[in-house]
Order: structure tokens, then C-alpha cells, then sequence
């Protein structure tokens, strides 16, 4: 599990997030997701047009996503991955 600050990168844009993400592996499998929730400073029309990104935690890891839930003008995500998680 993380909880946490997190940068959201799509498209050359960086946006400043909350995460907070678990991990869903198997032994079998990897798949990781959760809910990200923009800064109220950033630009949630950006975050609306998010469809698959990367995430980077503040020690440097990095993982790709996929949004499943885009809350419009909220700047809420729900995302997924099944790329090793990075927490």
C-alpha cells in the first residue's frame, strides 16, 4: 500500500497528486491501482484528458497506469496497472 504525494506524467505535462494506491498481485500475476486526486492548484481540465500515464513516487520509481475512471472536472482518477508496482 501508498499513501502519499506522487507526480502524474502524460504528454509532457507533470501534475501533483495524492495516491493513494494498493497492490493486487498474485503470485501469479502483478496489478496494482487506486484513486489519485489532483492538487487544487493544478489543472484539472489536464488531468481530465488522462487516459494511460505514468506515476513517479518521491524516491524516483516509476510505473505506467491506465485510467479506468476519469471524474471530470474533479480531478479525481481511478487507475490500474499491471506493470510491477512501484511501491
Amino acid at each position: 500500500m501508498y499513501r502519499g504525494w506522487a507526480t502524474l506524467i502524460d504528454h509532457g505535462f507533470e501534475i501533483a497528486v495524492h495516491a493513494d494506491l494498493v497492490d493486487r498481485g498474485t503470485a501469479r500475476s502483478v496489478s496494482w491501482g487506486g484513486h489519485l486526486q489532483a492538487d487544487r492548484d493544478e489543472d484539472f481540465e489536464l488531468m481530465a484528458r488522462v487516459a494511460d500515464g505514468r506515476l513517479r513516487l518521491p524516491g524516483g520509481e516509476e510505473a505506467t497506469f491506465t485510467a479506468v475512471v476519469n471524474e471530470v472536472g474533479t480531478g479525481a482518477l481511478e487507475i490500474a496497472s499491471e506493470a510491477a508496482a512501484p511501491f
